[in-house]
């Protein structure tokens, strides 16, 4: 089955941060297994910076306003490929935040972790994710020592990043906490003159090594061995349903059936956890490819604002990046929550339409400036209404949508002929299949 260009659009809105004409048009006429397969292997250029890049004396929150510059710029300029909207799910799955973490490099550290294993097996990111010093921070591990327990990192680690809610119970948490203890970072000390040093340690000293029951097995447990544990022990399965269910819901929709979500694990274990091969069985999948899906989820502000930017030639260096997500509510490397992002029904809020409104304002009188939508004189309304639909790559739009860009398109060439110049570029980011994915 040969891609049709709402399909191919509908792939790139999905697998990768949407994409021109141009680039849909490339995809238009392939099997959906070449089509997944160029988005896989597509290579992105140039390599990823190093840290001095970024860094800005002390100044942490400087040095991350320039990575969500870079960032931006990377989603905006990339060719179509997994690696970007893979590493922002991954960003919100191990939600960390540089407002707790404070040290901006460390966010970095992690961000590399996504880009560099995140295709790989599960128990390996895993693994360097949570003993990463953003992680032990942010939840808390930093300071979980035998003599004062910590529970946040062992319920969250639990909870938001392998088995799920309702698959563990209080005396668990107690064990994890216990097992984790001693996985520290270094902290503040005399030899360092009281600075504090995130480098993670462990502390032998600070390790409970006494017996402790997790999932109802009995043992001197330590960290590594409940990585293992979640990954290929007795709640593999349990991990496995929990990372395709939310994977499936970044990617498809939001009420995957237990049927579709138990093929997915499975598929998933037998490749030894490997999240590519999770990620492709996803976009293969017939519920991805379903009209039911189509335009089923709403673009996060930063899915929203890359495609938008992408179409209109803009890059982070021509707007207030930062400000527009901090007003738009979603901040790259500053999640709300340990729960990182809400989805769908979440950016529906009037303080985010608001964000949205604000800043079409602020683009639509650029618009002219850059000739995007003009000399629209001689057309019919039928013809203006295509031009938007074509400019925002919308190939299968409803005829609601197409009738009311046309009588909003007629109506202002009725009473104000002039702001034609501006009205159709506003009306089209605006449109329901523009705002969704």
């Amino acid at each position: 089955m040969k891609l049709t260009r709402p399909e191919a659009a509908h792939l790139l809105r999905r697998a990768a941060v949407g994409g021109t004409t141009t680039q849909i048009d490339q995809f238009v006429g392939l099997s959906r297994k070449a089509a997944i397969n160029r988005l896989f292997t597509t290579s992105v250029t140039p390599d990823l910076p190093p840290w001095r890049t970024f860094r800005s004396g002390d100044a942490h929150y400087r040095a991350q306003t320039k990575m969500i510059e870079w960032w931006v710029d990377r989603m905006i300029t990339s060719p179509p490929t997994i690696e970007e909207k893979l590493t922002l799910f991954l960003h919100g799955h191990f939600a960390t935040g540089r407002e707790k973490v404070e040290d901006a490099r460390l966010m970095w550290d992690q961000h590399l972790l996504f880009r560099k294993l995140g295709k790989g097996p599960f128990r390996k990111l895993l693994g360097r994710v949570s003993l990463g010093s953003a992680m032990l921070i942010y939840i808390d591990n930093e300071t979980n020592v035998v003599s004062a327990p910590q529970e946040n990192f062992a319920r969250e680690f639990m909870e938001l990043h392998t088995i799920g809610n309702g698959n563990f119970s209080e005396s668990d948490v107690v064990a994890m906490a216990r097992a984790w203890t001693g996985h520290n970072t270094v902290g503040a000390t005399r030899e360092n003159n009281w600075v504090y040093d995130p480098t993670y340690v462990f502390r032998p000293d600070q390790h409970d090594n006494g017996q402790k029951t997790l999932f109802g097995i009995r043992k001197n447990w330590d960290a590594r061995d409940t990585l293992n544990e979640v990954c290929f022990g007795v709640k593999a399965q349990d991990t496995a349903e929990f990372f395709a269910r939310k994977m499936f819901s970044f990617y498809v929709h939001a009420n995957p059936s237990q049927a579709v979500i138990t093929e997915l694990a499975n598929g998933f274990r037998q490749s030894g956890l490997k999240v590519k091969s999770l990620l492709r069985a996803i976009l293969m999948h017939d519920e991805f490819w379903a009209p039911t899906s189509r335009y089923a989820l709403v673009k996060s502000p930063v899915e929203y604002m890359v495609d938008i930017m992408r179409r209109n030639g803009l890059r982070s260096s021509d707007d207030f990046v930062r400000w527009r997500m901090e007003r738009m509510g979603m901040v790259l490397f500053d999640p709300p929550t340990v729960a990182g992002w809400g989805q769908n029904d979440f950016w529906l809020s009037t303080a985010t339409a608001w964000a949205k409104s604000e800043w079409t304002t602020n683009l639509k009188w650029g618009a002219e400036e850059r000739g995007v939508l003009q000399n629209t004189d001689g057309l019919t309304s039928d013809q203006v209404v295509n031009r938007v639909l074509t400019f925002y790559s919308i190939f299968d739009a409803s005829a609601s949508s197409r009738a009311q860009i046309k009588r909003i398109v007629e109506k202002t060439r009725e009473t104000a002929p002039w702001e034609m110049r501006h009205v159709p570029f506003a009306v089209g980011m605006f449109m329901p299949e523009v705002q969704c994915a």
